[in-house]
């Protein structure tokens, strides 16, 4: 819904706010799927679009898990499917009063300890310090459905939602969710890539450049994971100067 419904609406407000017919967008995690899956299922929309640059892709996102990790996975979709309401619930939906943000205040250690082993280890010593920030924001907004999918993309290709077997027939008329088609997403691509980011790894990053037909530039950010991208120091040298190069050279 993010890709087909959203992402267009937004695309659409700001041409006709703006009376410019065409703009550039930046992606950062599964805000990238959401870029892909429009150009996938709408590709009219590419006549909208000049450039996109995409900040650690969450879309082709495969990438070698350890035993842990492969034995985690499967009891956190399970549990998360086990709850139908795919609007966003109490966990995710902003309060006054955040556990988790209240959680990384009294013990910023165990934060700090947890997120390099989920996103990577961070450029930053002290980026720990802007976690109860992050939190008072992330996931706000999101459902278990929403998850649920970008778990299932990490061991399978870039597919639609996978409804179970009975339902894919309905939906999809196939037992299996169909893959996006990904040779529609014609505009001039730029990615940035992690180095120590465990969400998308080297094999993601391949086989995306590789599904792409236009992809203009890779980029291995040194000594970045998936949030250093919105927490680290120096963003400004090793993302915003580049990116704003890149707007230059091919979005207009």
């Amino acid at each position: 819904e993010h890709g087909v419904y959203d992402v267009p609406a937004m695309i659409d407000h700001i041409v006709q706010v703006t009376k410019t017919p065409r703009v550039s967008c930046i992606g950062h995690s599964m805000g990238n799927a959401a870029f892909m899956i429009m150009l996938a299922m709408r590709p009219e929309y590419n006549d909208k679009v000049q450039m996109f640059v995409g900040m650690t892709p969450y879309a082709v996102a495969r990438t070698v898990m350890n035993t842990r990790r492969r034995l985690f996975i499967p009891y956190v979709l399970k549990l998360l499917s086990k709850n139908k309401n795919t609007n966003p619930t109490n966990f995710y939906r902003r309060r006054k009063i955040n556990p988790l943000v209240g959680l990384c205040w009294s013990f910023p250690q165990l934060c700090a300890w947890a997120i390099p082993r989920i996103f990577g280890s961070p450029v930053d010593e002290n980026y720990w310090r802007l976690i109860p920030v992050l939190l008072g924001y992330v996931p706000s907004g999101s459902s278990n459905k929403n998850f649920v999918h970008l778990l299932a993309l990490r061991n399978a290709n870039f597919v639609q939602y996978d409804y179970g077997t009975k339902q894919n027939l309905v939906r999809y008329n196939s037992t299996s969710p169909p893959a996006y088609n990904l040779t529609n997403v014609r505009v001039p691509v730029s990615l940035y890539y992690g180095e120590t980011d465990l969400l998308v790894g080297i094999k993601g990053m391949e086989d995306q450049v590789r599904a792409l037909p236009n992809v203009v530039k890779t980029i291995i950010v040194p000594k970045y994971n998936h949030v250093d991208f919105l927490l680290g120091s120096n963003t400004r040298e090793a993302l915003y100067t580049p990116i704003i190069k890149d707007l230059d050279n091919y979005g207009s």
